[in-house]
C-alpha cells in the first residue's frame, strides 16, 4: 500500500505516470498506456514488468476485435489502494469508496439539515469514512485520497467563491476545515466540474480529448474540457453557464447580476412555475416525469426553458467551437421534449457552421451517461483517480 502511494503521488517517475495511467481508465493495454503517458513502448513494457512482480499492476481479461491476438488488458491490484468521493449535496452528504479498478465497494448517503455548516459537513464525513474504512478492512489514513464535489466554484487553494446551494459558505477554507480532519490526501472541484471528469472516466466521454458538458439541473453548470483536462479559468469559477446574462433588465440573481441563464432555465424555477399554474407542490422528479409524459403545463414551461438553454449554448459554441456538447442533469432526463428542442434552439444562436466544405467537422450533441447526481460523487472519485484539484495532503 505504501509503494503504491509514493507512486501515485510521484507524477515525475515514469511508473508514477503509468499508475496514474491506469488509476484514471480502470484498465488500459500497454498500447494505450504508451499512448496516454508518451512514454515509449520499451519503457513501458519494462516498468510494468516491475509492477507486475511488485504485484501493483495484474493481468485482466484480454479483448480483440475477432482477428489477431487479444490485447492484454492491465489494471491496477484493486487491493493496493483504495480511494473516496464526497458529494456535498443540499441537505445531504453522500460518500462513496473505490477500489482502483473502480469497483465501488462502499455508498452511503447522509441526511442532513438544508443549513450545515462546514465544521458539521466535515465531522460528519470523517465519521462516515472511519466507519465505512472499518468496514472494508483498512485504517482511513490509508486511502490515496479523499474527492470532495460541491454545488460552488473553489480556488485553486480550496476556497468556496459563491454557492446558490450552500449560500453561507462564501469564503470557506476547504483544505483548512476538511484536511485537519482527514489523514490522507484532499481534492475538490466544483461539482459540475466532477460530472466532467465522470463523463471522461465512465460516460459519454469516454476517449474525448476535448468537450463542453452543460448541465440543466435544479440548478445550471457546466463544464469546459480541454486537452483531457478540465478548464479552471483564472480564478477557479470557469464554466459557471448558469450566470450567462440573457437579459439585462431581467430578475435579479443571487450572483449580483440580473437576467442570468438559470433564473429562465433552472429546475428550482420551473418548479416554482408550474407551482404557481397547478397550485399544488412538485418536486423535480414530478416535473421531469410529466414534462416526459408531454403533460400540457410541463412540456409548454419546459420548451420556453429549452430555448433559452440552447440561446445560453449558442453563446458558448460560438465562442468555443467544441467538437462535442455533453448535456447532463436531470432535465436531461426528460428526453426528447427538452433535447429537441435544445438542439434547434442551439444550432439557431450558433454561430452557422459551413455547410460546403466536405468532411469538416461540426460540433455533435450527446446524453451524458450520468444524469441524476452519481456524475458528481463519482467525479469526486475521478478527482483522486486522476489526480485534480489537489489541495490539502499528509506527509507520506
Amino acid at each position: 500500500m505504501q509503494e503504491i502511494n509514493k507512486l501515485f503521488l510521484d507524477e515525475d517517475l515514469p511508473a508514477g505516470r503509468l499508475v496514474r495511467g491506469l488509476a484514471a481508465s480502470g484498465a488500459a493495454t500497454a498500447a494505450q498506456l504508451s499512448k496516454a503517458t508518451g512514454l515509449g513502448r520499451s519503457t513501458v513494457s519494462t516498468i510494468l514488468g516491475d509492477l507486475r512482480e511488485a504485484r501493483i499492476v495484474i493481468d485482466v481479461d484480454g479483448r480483440t476485435n475477432g482477428f489477431g491476438r487479444p490485447s492484454q488488458l492491465l489494471s491496477l491490484n484493486p487491493d493496493m489502494g483504495r480511494c473516496a468521493g464526497v458529494l456535498l449535496g443540499l441537505g445531504e452528504i453522500r460518500i462513496v469508496i473505490c477500489d482502483m479498478t473502480h469497483t465501488v465497494l462502499s455508498d452511503v448517503q447522509i441526511h442532513l439539515s438544508r443549513d450545515y455548516t462546514p465544521q458539521d459537513a466535515a465531522d460528519t464525513v470523517r465519521r462516515s469514512l472511519d466507519a465505512q474504512c472499518r468496514t472494508i478492512g483498512i485504517s482511513q489514513e490509508k486511502l490515496l485520497g479523499v474527492g470532495i464535489a460541491i454545488s460552488a466554484p473553489l480556488s485553486f487553494d480550496g476556497k468556496v467563491l459563491n454557492s446558490d446551494v450552500l449560500p453561507s459558505w462564501a469564503g470557506v477554507d476547504i483544505a483548512e476545515i476538511f484536511a485537519s480532519r482527514l489523514d490522507c490526501p484532499l481534492h475538490a472541484e466544483n461539482e459540475s466540474h466532477c460530472g466532467a471528469l465522470a463523463e471522461m472516466t465512465w460516460g459519454a466521454a469516454i476517449g474525448e480529448a476535448d468537450f463542453v458538458l452543460c448541465k440543466f439541473d435544479l440548478g445550471v453548470g457546466g463544464a469546459i474540457v480541454r486537452d483531457n483536462a478540465v478548464v479552471r479559468g483564472v480564478n477557479g469559477s470557469a464554466a459557471e453557464f448558469g450566470h450567462i446574462v440573457l437579459d439585462p433588465q431581467g430578475p435579479h440573481c443571487r450572483c449580483g447580476n440580473r437576467g442570468c441563464l438559470k433564473g429562465h432555465v433552472a429546475g428550482d424555477y420551473l418548479i416554482r412555475l408550474a407551482q404557481d399554474i397547478i397550485g399544488e407542490p412538485v418536486t423535480i422528479d414530478q416535473f421531469v416525469e410529466r414534462a416526459a409524459e408531454g403533460q400540457m403545463v410541463y412540456r409548454r414551461l419546459i420548451e420556453d426553458a429549452a430555448e433559452k438553454a440552447g440561446w445560453g449554448m449558442g453563446i458558448i459554441g460560438t465562442i468555443l467551437n467544441p467538437p462535442l456538447f455533453v448535456i447532463a442533469g436531470k432535465l436531461a432526463a426528460i428526453g426528447k421534449n427538452f433535447l429537441e428542442p435544445l438542439e434547434r434552439s442551439l444550432r439557431r444562436y450558433m454561430l452557422p457552421q459551413p455547410e460546403n466544405v466536405s468532411g469538416l467537422p461540426i460540433p455533435r450533441f450527446v446524453v451524458a451517461r450520468f444524469l441524476g447526481n452519481d456524475d458528481t460523487v463519482m467525479g469526486a472519485v475521478a478527482l483522486v483517480l486522476r489526480q485534480h484539484g489537489k489541495i490539502a495532503s499528509r506527509p507520506m
